[in-house]
């Protein structure tokens, strides 16, 4: 960001907003493996671009909804932000939880597969040290997603252990 000639940066236009969800249902979060896009391969939980005139909590549960066919149960609560990188830019995540206690999941064309998954069993699979290095293997950028995941996750466990259910 050039910031010469003592100008502040303008932050609103370094980052391109996203929002995602952590679903929950029986103590376990729903993830979808990515099939297009960027970090195909990739579980993670729905989510995508925040669209023009809408908040990140709308498209948080408009994503839920385009990606995998399910609707809020209960109330979104902010859990974390993550920066992410793709698209030949800067992302920021806002992820937010909320209970998916019905409906059965309809994958979009943008995912192979889903799977209600336990969070801690996915922290060890999915974004432990060794999928980073994997990641890294295709690039730097996916590797840092990946981390970046894993961030946002450990804040999820926390909000968990702490916040409203």
């Amino acid at each position: 960001m050039d910031t010469r000639g003592g100008t502040e940066p303008d932050w609103t236009k370094r980052y391109r907003l996203v929002a995602g969800v952590y679903a929950m249902r029986d103590g376990h979060i729903l993830m979808l493996e990515r099939a297009r896009g960027m970090m195909i391969g990739f579980w993670s939980v729905p989510g995508g671009h925040v669209d023009p005139g809408e908040t990140p909590q709308e498209a948080a549960v408009r994503e839920l909804f385009e990606e995998a066919g399910l609707t809020p149960t209960g109330p979104l609560w902010l859990v974390t932000a993550i920066p992410l990188k793709g698209y030949g830019m800067d992302l920021l995540s806002l992820r937010y939880s909320c209970a998916c206690d019905a409906g059965e999941v309809r994958l979009s064309h943008e995912h192979s597969a889903w799977q209600w998954v336990e969070p801690a069993a996915y922290r060890t699979t999915h974004v432990s040290d060794a999928a980073v290095a994997r990641w890294r293997q295709a690039s730097p950028d996916e590797a840092f997603n990946v981390l970046s995941n894993r961030q946002g996750l450990d804040d999820f466990l926390r909000w968990c252990s702490h916040g409203p259910r």
